[in-house]
């Protein structure tokens, strides 16, 4: 009896607690738990869109990321004390010589709109990380450290930040020494004419700039450079995407409004089309016209191209030894390679290898006198295909110098797959795992097989960076001496600039679509 009047008040205190409501003196009674805060639904917006709006996690993060890009380019606005203006917007306003490109890359944060006390941009953090993935693999300790998972990239990581301060300190006070040397009103680097035009005033009675205005616009440039870092870093962990690439592709993408204004303004669309609906289809073979129609259609062919490449992977089929007697559905597996493994590093490789004779052989010049055999060889030296700027690739000197940075990127691109993706820790790794590749013996037989397979991907695709590095080159180049049209778009945005832009958006939206996947499956976890 005790027991039936025990299981009939649990029965009816269970049942009372699923009612939804009770009534009470003719009144409903609702339930007083507390409800989780939801989103709203959105009805008639897109799949993508609408789980967006409602996943606040994902939308936290691309807020993070877009608040950071724009101050980043609220800072790049704001000019660099101790530049002349006046001087700057003279010369290069309005420039389209790859010349004006080349010295103020780095300098106003790949845009020619003013120079920032951010124009260092992340360059200086940037060489600091791949110095330090150049001796990982030759010092033992770092090489250790390596192997210890997320905590040895943290050190790794410190490592590089610590690197970053005298690099930024020493490219600050290379450039800004470079630049006050350097003539604007004279057409040869290292000459200064009679009335020279220098984009830092010099002091008075002297051929340089004061050294207290030097070590000012220096720290200026430093603390701006390692601000850039951090915001780097605050979008790498906080945000979407790498930070280091949505910094320069965002430094990039802020160029091309004007370069296409600019070349709209000067074809005057407008009354191209006016012309065009009135039947006078004359229009067509203005050479200006169908050179940007050209350039624009190449482009997005170019992208399209360099979307395939970039996502085109060689796969090493793999086999799991352990896995054969329980599992033979999933027994097999695939080791991917891509083909662009190196990414852009090349690049940047070989650029920062054909540029340093540029920026060291003119200050050494001066210090020796006219008439001494190291100042003749110096000399000799400037005239030669080293000093080449590519404007000309028809000229015999700008051929010379085109072919030598193509071979450049090649080597270094070579170079570089075996330390993306080294063959014997692969090996190691695979042996370790208890996974072969089918027809080859472990070990050194399978290292072999990886350095084979990877020396024919690195070449391969050695040779299609070399080649987005030379098309735009190659086409300013013939458009010019073909039709005599000077395109601002070619002169700005290069192939290495479309890449990485190109990489940057496939690698966002792969971390996007991860981001949701995860998400739909925390709904059913």
């Amino acid at each position: 009896m005790i027991q039936n009047k025990i299981d009939y008040d649990k029965f009816k205190e269970d049942a009372e607690s699923n009612a939804p409501r009770t009534r009470r003196f003719g009144r409903s009674e609702k339930k007083t738990t507390k409800r989780k805060f939801r989103f709203p639904k959105i009805s008639g917006l897109p799949t993508t869109v609408r789980e967006l709006l409602t996943n606040k996690a994902l939308l936290t993060k691309i807020l993070m990321t877009l608040l950071i890009v724009l101050i980043y380019r609220g800072l790049a606005s704001i000019p660099l004390p101790g530049v002349d203006m006046g001087v700057y917007e003279q010369y290069f306003q309005n420039a389209t010589a790859s010349e004006a490109n080349y010295l103020f890359l780095i300098f106003t944060g790949n845009t020619l709109d003013t120079p920032s006390i951010v124009g260092l941009g992340i360059v200086a953090y940037i060489n600091a990380s791949i110095i330090i993935q150049l001796i990982t693999p030759v010092i033992p300790y770092l090489t250790e450290i390596s192997k210890e998972g997320a905590r040895g990239q943290q050190i790794i990581n410190q490592y590089t930040r610590y690197l970053t301060l005298p690099l930024s300190v020493l490219y600050s006070v290379v450039y800004l020494l470079f630049l006050s040397r350097r003539d604007l009103s004279s057409t040869d680097i290292g000459t200064i004419t009679e009335t020279p035009d220098f984009l830092i005033p010099h002091a008075v009675g002297s051929d340089w700039p004061s050294v207290t205005k030097i070590i000012f616009m220096a720290l200026i440039l430093t603390a701006g450079s390692m601000f850039l870092m951090w915001l780097a870093e605050v979008i790498t962990e906080n945000g979407i995407g790498n930070g280091s690439s949505i910094m320069i592709s965002t430094g990039i993408l802020a160029s091309l409004p004007s370069l296409l204004k600019q070349d709209f303004s000067q074809i005057s669309f407008p009354n191209f089309f006016t012309q065009l609906f009135e039947g006078n289809f004359s229009v067509l073979t203005n050479a200006s016209i169908m050179s940007l129609i050209g350039v624009l259609l190449g482009f997005i062919i170019l992208i399209i191209l360099i979307v395939y490449i970039n996502e085109s992977v060689r796969k090493i089929k793999i086999h799991y030894a352990r896995r054969a007697a329980t599992t033979p559905v999933s027994q097999d597996s695939n080791l991917p390679i891509k083909l662009t493994i190196t990414g852009v590093l090349p690049i940047i490789f070989a650029s920062a290898l054909v540029s340093v004779p540029q920026l060291i052989i003119p200050f050494a010049r001066q210090a020796f006198d006219n008439g001494s055999s190291i100042y003749g060889i110096l000399g000799d030296i400037e005239q030669s295909f080293l000093f080449a700027t590519q404007d000309n690739v028809v000229n015999s000197k700008d051929l010379v110098y085109a072919i030598f940075y193509f071979v450049v990127i090649v080597l270094f691109g070579i170079f570089y797959a075996f330390i993306a993706l080294k063959p014997a820790d692969t090996a190691e790794n695979l042996q370790k795992s208890s996974a072969f590749i089918p027809g080859v013996r472990p070990g050194k037989s399978t290292e072999k097989y990886i350095a084979r397979v990877l020396g024919r991907i690195g070449f391969w695709g050695a040779m299609f960076l070399a080649f987005i590095a030379l098309l735009p080159l190659i086409a300013r180049n013939y458009i010019e001496y073909s039709s005599g049209v000077n395109l601002f778009i070619l002169s700005g945005v290069g192939g290495t600039s479309i890449l990485i832009i190109v990489s940057v958006i496939l690698d966002t939206v792969r971390q996007f679509n991860s981001m949701r996947v995860s998400r739909s499956y925390e709904r059913y976890a």
